[in-house]
């Protein structure tokens, strides 16, 4: 007897995960704006959008305790690092294409390096746009949040959110 087919599991909308509520689907800010980060007015807007830089950043800066407590300022590395690969990428397919026309190149050695250097420097663009969204929203939330901060002494402490263990040494 054949067993039946099993109909495939809904996706996930990648918005909304379990372990942080993004609330009430509300419309992105712009169309532009990252899937994997909720909306600046849900209650999970700072986790996501420090979830999906850490994504974008280098795995050691995950090791960095200011990151994690200055969500913004993640968003600014983020963007600077983004900036200069996009460069660096633009200086790429500039050096290709200089190198390769005196000479005869291998035959398809000239198009295949120079479409990887556009694709590369296309989702570095793409990337960039979307963290400079994240970080404009995130330096008015915290803008907001700072503002709203108890001043007084003797004020109940805010919650701390873990911390990752400190950066494992390289030498």
């Amino acid at each position: 007897m054949a067993r039946p087919i099993p109909h495939p599991e809904p996706t996930p909308d990648p918005r909304h995960r379990p372990d942080q509520p993004c609330g009430a689907p509300s419309p992105a800010p712009s169309p532009h704006w990252p899937r994997a980060v909720c909306p600046p007015a849900s209650a999970g807007f700072e986790q996501s959008a420090k979830d999906w830089l850490f994504e974008l950043a280098p795995a050691r800066w995950w090791h960095e305790e200011l990151l994690h407590r200055q969500p913004a300022e993640l968003a600014r590395m983020v963007r600077l690092r983004l900036e200069a690969d996009v460069m660096a990428m633009h200086a790429g397919l500039r050096a290709v294409t200089r190198s390769m026309l005196p000479r005869d190149p291998a035959p398809g050695l000239l198009p295949q390096a120079s479409e990887l250097y556009t694709r590369e420097r296309d989702w570095a663009r793409a990337m960039l746009e979307q963290v400079k969204l994240v970080e404009e929203a995130l330096r008015t939330a915290c803008g907001r949040a700072r503002r709203r901060r108890p001043t007084a002494v003797g004020a109940a402490p805010a919650l701390r959110t873990r911390m990752p263990r400190q950066r494992p040494s390289t030498g």
